[in-house]
């Protein structure tokens, strides 16, 4: 399922629940809109859930496993069981809505960087493929079509290389610390991993969850290997009478300046505020984050393009000269 559907099938949960309607009746006025192939099995699937006696977010993981991640059925569990489920689908359309917003944008802003990275690959060849047909020497044409092919392979390979590296640092800490290192890219990682590690735990604090099991959830629902093993292992200290803050200061991979609110907010008692506003926080960072690796990538791809060009054109008047040479030397 698209972002976007993801967005629009969690704004229209949150707006009818919100309104107080009956979740059966939800559903039948969603599923004769005439929705998606993938929002139509979505909803019969939990449709599917709630007929065999399953709780919104027990359906949702059983039925809906292809669509949805750990993400959504922590903040649905969540809201279900503090009676603001709601909250939840409307946390959900949020997140997903300014997902979608910054990949949009990411896109857009490679379009024309594309259509030149493909001009400066071709135009070079233009003077080749002209004497080529005037001195019926060999066309070129074959180059030009294997070097197409071998750009659109290289940048398969890395969206390949990309998601298999991005699915491993979800579990792993080490190669998540890594990709964190990434200029630009690490930074969108680690603000959108804390966001939601922030939104789940807020959740989870308003359903009346042990601490030790908001950690545990909040760090699962972070899709950062970093975040899961910093939770995991401040989960075992505040299970054994330790407070939130210290077990976070103890353990290895949370901003110090998160560990040092969360510090502040729980001697104060406004833990379920304070993780409510960093979420919200995080989330405008990760957006700000986004929108700047679409300032930078077009721009690194024009440079690429250039110096490729440059190197193009060099090579094509070095190759003239010489063969002027060849012939003068001939007469």
């Amino acid at each position: 399922m698209k972002l976007s559907e993801k967005a629009s099938l969690y704004r229209e949960l949150a707006k009818l629940t919100g309104a107080d309607f009956h979740l059966d009746r939800t559903l039948d006025l969603l599923l004769g809109q005439n929705p998606s192939h993938a929002r139509q099995t979505w909803l019969q699937g939990l449709q599917e859930g709630l007929k065999a006696g399953q709780s919104v977010a027990e359906a949702v993981e059983t039925h809906n496993k292809a669509f949805s991640g750990e993400l959504e059925w922590t903040l649905i569990s969540a809201g279900e069981r503090s009676g603001r489920l709601a909250d939840g689908f409307g946390h959900l359309a949020r997140y997903f809505e300014a997902w979608d917003l910054g990949l949009k944008q990411m896109r857009s802003a490679m379009i024309y960087p594309l259509v030149l990275a493909h001009l400066g690959l071709l135009l070079p060849e233009l003077p080749a493929l002209v004497t080529a047909e005037m001195n019926g020497t060999e066309s070129p044409l074959r180059r030009v079509i294997l070097t197409l092919l071998i750009f659109w392979l290289v940048i398969g390979l890395t969206i390949i290389g990309w998601r298999w590296l991005s699915r491993k640092g979800t579990a792993s800490a080490e190669v998540e610390r890594w990709l964190w290192r990434i200029p630009l890219i690490g930074s969108v990682r680690q603000h959108w991993a804390l966001a939601r590690f922030a939104q789940v735990f807020h959740a989870c604090l308003l359903a009346g969850m042990r601490m030790a099991e908001c950690m545990l959830m909040a760090g699962g629902a972070s899709h950062s290997g970093v975040l899961r093993r910093a939770a995991e292992d401040a989960a075992k200290k505040i299970a054994q009478g330790e407070m939130i803050g210290g077990s976070m200061a103890d353990v290895h991979g949370f901003p110090i300046v998160f560990v040092h609110s969360v510090s502040t907010a729980e001697e104060a008692g406004t833990l379920d505020r304070e993780m409510n506003s960093w979420a919200a926080a995080e989330m405008i960072e990760a957006q700000e984050s986004l929108q700047r690796v679409s300032n930078w990538l077009p721009k690194l791809f024009y440079a690429g393009v250039v110096m490729y060009a440059a190197y193009r054109i060099v090579s094509m008047v070095a190759g003239y000269y010489t063969e002027i040479g060849r012939q003068i030397e001939a007469l």
